[in-house]
């Protein structure tokens, strides 16, 4: 059972659960064939816990689906500000080379929003970061984007659609090992 803090959450990360119709063929391509996902409804409704009245969100939001990214936004009270790129590196250091329907993937990107005035620690973070894809399992984020975060936002952190636990946040979501780190 997760204890959450006694105050809301001035910082809310998401990756959620896209659900796109994408009927690739394999066993490992397309998100339905990983974990369960959610409608874009059931995530422009989903029960978050109390978030502050002025706090910051790092939304992930997947090439196909950017209006509905935004609606995401807007029905968490939240208003878009800006975007964080991740250019994703192989583990030889390599540009990636995603998948796509236009155009090859090698970036995701999260969206940047606020709700009222909350605090920013840093106004040195870049827009755009690069880092080696995670082997952790399929849209696994890296270390360097958590890092990122917490230099330019303070807490408390709550991560939603969580896949691992994370020292110094809340982290919540159906594929979190019990006690794992």
């Amino acid at each position: 059972m997760t204890l959450l803090p006694p105050l809301p959450f001035a910082c809310v990360a998401a990756d959620p659960p896209w659900a796109f119709g994408d009927r690739l063929p394999g066993p490992g391509r397309g998100a339905a064939k990983h974990y369960a996902t959610l409608s874009l409804d059931e995530l422009c409704t989903f029960a978050r816990p109390p978030i502050a009245d002025d706090a910051w969100l790092f939304l992930w939001r997947v090439a196909s689906q950017v209006e509905e990214a935004y609606r995401v936004v807007r029905a968490w009270d939240f208003v878009a500000k800006s975007e964080i790129v991740w250019l994703k590196r192989t583990a030889a250091g390599k540009r990636w080379f995603g998948m796509g329907r236009s155009v090859r993937a090698e970036h995701e990107i999260a969206i940047v929003a606020k709700r009222g005035r909350p605090t920013t620690l840093s106004r040195s973070i870049r827009s755009t970061f690069e880092a080696e894809v995670p082997e952790r399992g399929h849209s696994a984020k890296p270390e360097a984007f958590y890092a990122l975060v917490e230099a330019l936002v303070p807490g408390p952190r709550l991560e939603l659609f969580a896949r691992r636990h994370r020292p110094g946040w809340t982290c919540l979501g159906d594929e979190l090992a019990a006690g794992a780190a």
